[in-house]
């Protein structure tokens, strides 16, 4: 039960701000006489709740990490490419877990419609994620940012052959682009500011 709790936890924590603003603007635009597709709303929450798995399985790091940690970065930086003893599981892990945005992303942004785009796209998240794992001693590896963009590309051109065999019958048009990073940036300070798993523990457990 208290692990269903952790877990409920830290979904909140990272949720309840995009949905703030998910909320708002379906408000205003409906307001404006403008409505979405369902298919939208579904692929736009599912895009969301894969962004909440990558930030829970690569530990992003949080502000009570850093407090706890005293803001000392320890030296887990490793910046020569694969010179770590070889680990085949991790490496496809790695890769299966940045698939899907390669896939999502431009299904839902028409505008993002180049590999070159959608490469950048993935070395950017891929760092931003690396770089908040110093708050919590966890490694900071340039084989994950290697690894993680290589996923990217794989399921971007997945894509590709999707989007031609249905000619882009699913391809959305109503999301606005700036809810890319909005969202992306929304969830992460969100569990940045309020998933305190400690304090949570402590709380529970009285120590």
């Amino acid at each position: 039960m208290d692990t269903y709790l952790f877990y409920g936890y830290e979904f909140l924590s990272e949720f309840l701000p995009f949905f703030l603003l998910f909320v708002t603007w379906k408000h205003f635009r409906k307001k404006s006489g403008l409505t979405n597709k369902k298919l939208s709303d579904f692929l736009l929450l599912l895009f969301v709740i894969y962004i909440m798995g990558v930030y829970h399985f690569t530990g992003a790091g949080t502000l009570y990490e850093g407090l706890r940690n005293q803001w000392e970065f320890r030296n887990n930086l490793n910046v020569v490419p694969f010179s770590n003893d070889i680990d085949l599981v991790g490496y496809l892990l790695n890769i299966l877990l940045f698939l899907p945005l390669g896939i999502l992303v431009p299904l839902l942004w028409e505008q993002i419609h180049s590999l070159l785009c959608m490469t950048g796209i993935g070395v950017a998240f891929s760092l931003f994620i690396e770089g908040s794992q110093l708050l919590n001693f966890r490694a900071t590896d340039v084989d994950d940012l290697i690894l993680n963009t290589a996923g990217t590309v794989i399921g971007f051109a997945l894509y590709q052959v999707f989007d031609r065999m249905t000619k882009s019958k699913y391809q959305q048009k109503e999301i606005p682009l700036t809810i890319l990073p909005i969202s992306i940036l929304l969830l992460f300070f969100g569990r940045f500011f309020l998933f305190d798993d400690m304090g949570l523990a402590k709380l529970l457990y009285e120590f």
